[in-house]
């Protein structure tokens, strides 16, 4: 019997050392698990994977190799508080956004045949580039693996990606000159004076600001004549100060353009503070202007109500255009202005309403042709003083839908629910879509809003998105996770035990908001009573 024993442990011993030699594979010394990077729109943003067998590789090629990984599994990966809800199920992005900077598949390959340069430890970028659409939160997880032995890496490498936008935030005491990147001379300088212009912005004015003091957003201004001396006649060049602006006065809530020449001209008193704005303005070549704010014409908010949203075109005339002698015109940005400013651009000629319309609603400015634009989130202006970047969603952006607090309410609508995402701004029409419904939304912060469902004809589940301007909604396949909410019709057994009650398939029971009525179809069962419970114990 000893030696049986003996015999048996030997055996165990040998496999043991079987064991331990069989290669397996591992993530790299230094590979980052259960991170956030961040990513913006147009910028590559890279994930680093490196992994290896676990014995000594001079000996044997080992084809090692990473790829995406696509399923989570509950309470084993993703998981933190990183990734809690919403943020605990793998979504990728589109595959249009992103690539590997080596062919998955290509190192095994080089194992299978023969050759002698197979790379152990092996790794691979995931390269990621957002694009429109794609503005998003995303959960990527990976593993190493080796076909030959079909061996996979325990742990999965996995890091939640942030899609953010940057603005430029001013506290009434900053005054920033706009300038380009690598250049010193006057944006004034790219205007020529004979020819129309054009510029425009995203502000969100704050209601923190000063109710008595006028806020500049842009201004084109001169500082020629300022300190020199008379000429042979006593006269003293001193141009026009305000060659042309944009801005926005608190107290009655109006946008305003303004020069030395001609004077002001008022946009409706209709534009609230703490709400995003897109305004722009147009000199053409005879000196015809407009002011334009947030539209161009009435158009609804939607399609079941009759509110509009709120426009300005306001006309002028002026003969007033940039000081581009020298350097003594400039543009200067944000005087006493409380708020945030994005996207803002000049162009050295005249728009029509139509084209300040598309940019009202555009996103990506790469080919407009502006001659000086800044996106604050790759370059800022700022000589001289200026503001600091902010992460901040703006109405242009495409939000995404990633979750619900309630995913599950009753056919009859009227379930207030919040809605949880990514990039969503404080616009002045922001929406929520039940599978093809609009309703109106309330942002709370940039990743929840605040909906109302509808109502449904039937019980069925319909897909959930959402839009920043009320236009654009997320795009499913872009944030590569569609949320479905389920209209259900409400039924409920109750066995008549204890004090009765009971919430119903978890519907919304938002009841306190609101007045409610109740009523129910009830069908009784007949039979002998329930029995009693069980004494305690």
């Amino acid at each position: 019997m000893a030696r049986l024993l003996l015999l048996a442990a030997a055996c165990v011993l040998m496999v043991a050392m079987v064991n331990a030699q069989v290669p397996a594979v591992t993530w790299c010394s230094g590979q980052l698990f259960d991170r956030s990077i961040t990513a913006s729109l147009n910028q590559e943003s890279v994930i680093v994977l490196c992994v290896q067998m676990s014995i000594n590789t001079t000996t044997t090629n080992f084809g090692v190799e990473v790829r995406e990984v696509y399923d989570e599994v509950a309470d084993v990966y993703p998981t933190g508080i990183l990734f809690a809800y919403p943020y605990d199920e793998i979504n990728f992005p589109a595959v249009a956004d992103t690539r590997w900077e080596k062919t998955p598949g290509a190192n095994y390959a080089l194992e299978t045949s023969g050759a002698t340069t197979v790379a152990d430890p092996y790794t691979n970028n995931w390269y990621f580039k957002p694009s429109v659409g794609s503005e998003c939160a995303y959960t990527v997880c990976y593993e190493g693996y080796h076909n030959g032995t079909n061996q996979v890496t325990e742990k999965k490498v996995c890091t939640k990606i942030e899609v953010i936008n940057l603005v430029l935030s001013f506290d009434g005491a900053d005054l920033a000159e706009g300038v380009l990147s690598g250049r010193t001379e006057s944006i004034s300088t790219l205007i020529k004076p004979q020819d129309g212009f054009f510029m425009s912005t995203w502000v969100y004015p704050s209601c923190d600001a000063p109710a008595d003091v006028n806020m500049t957003i842009m201004s084109f201004e001169s500082d020629r004549g300022e300190g020199a001396a008379p000429d042979q006649f006593g006269r003293i060049d001193e141009g026009l100060k305000i060659r042309n602006s944009i801005n926005y006065q608190p107290s009655t809530g109006s946008f305003f353009y303004f020069d030395c020449f001609m004077g002001e001209a008022m946009s409706k008193p209709e534009y609230c503070c703490n709400k995003w704005h897109f305004v722009g303005v147009s000199v053409q070549e005879d000196g015809t202007g407009h002011l334009f704010v947030d539209g161009i014409a009435p158009k609804l908010m939607s399609e079941k109500e009759r509110d509009v949203i709120k426009y300005s075109v306001v006309e002028f005339n002026t003969e007033s255009r940039p000081d581009n002698t020298g350097n003594a015109g400039k543009l200067r940005i944000a005087a006493n202005f409380t708020g945030y400013l994005d996207d803002m651009g000049v162009w050295d000629r005249s728009m029509t309403a139509e084209e300040f319309e598309k940019f009202h609603y555009m996103r990506d400015y790469t080919s407009s042709e502006a001659v000086a634009f800044w996106d604050m989130t790759t370059d800022q202006p700022g000589v001289g003083g200026g503001g600091e970047t902010k992460q901040v969603a703006i109405p242009s952006i495409i939000p995404c839908v990633l979750g619900m607090e309630h995913n599950v309410g009753p056919v009859d609508g009227a379930c207030v629910t919040e809605v949880y995402g990514w990039n969503f701004a404080d616009a002045v029409n922001p929406k929520c879509n039940f599978g093809g419904v609009e309703m109106k939304a309330a942002m709370i912060s940039y990743d929840t809003l605040k909906c109302e469902t509808p109502g449904h004809v039937s019980p069925r589940f319909v897909d959930v998105t959402a839009s920043n301007d009320g236009f654009a909604f997320t795009n499913i396949e872009q944030s590569g996770k569609p949320v479905k909410h389920l209209f259900l019709e409400s039924s409920l057994y109750l066995t008549g035990e204890g004090n009765g009650g009971a919430e119903a398939d978890s519907v919304c029971n938002d009841l306190p908001t609101k007045a409610v009525s109740f009523g129910a179809w009830v069908c009784p069962k007949c039979g002998p009573p329930v029995p009693p419970p069980p004494p305690s114990p």
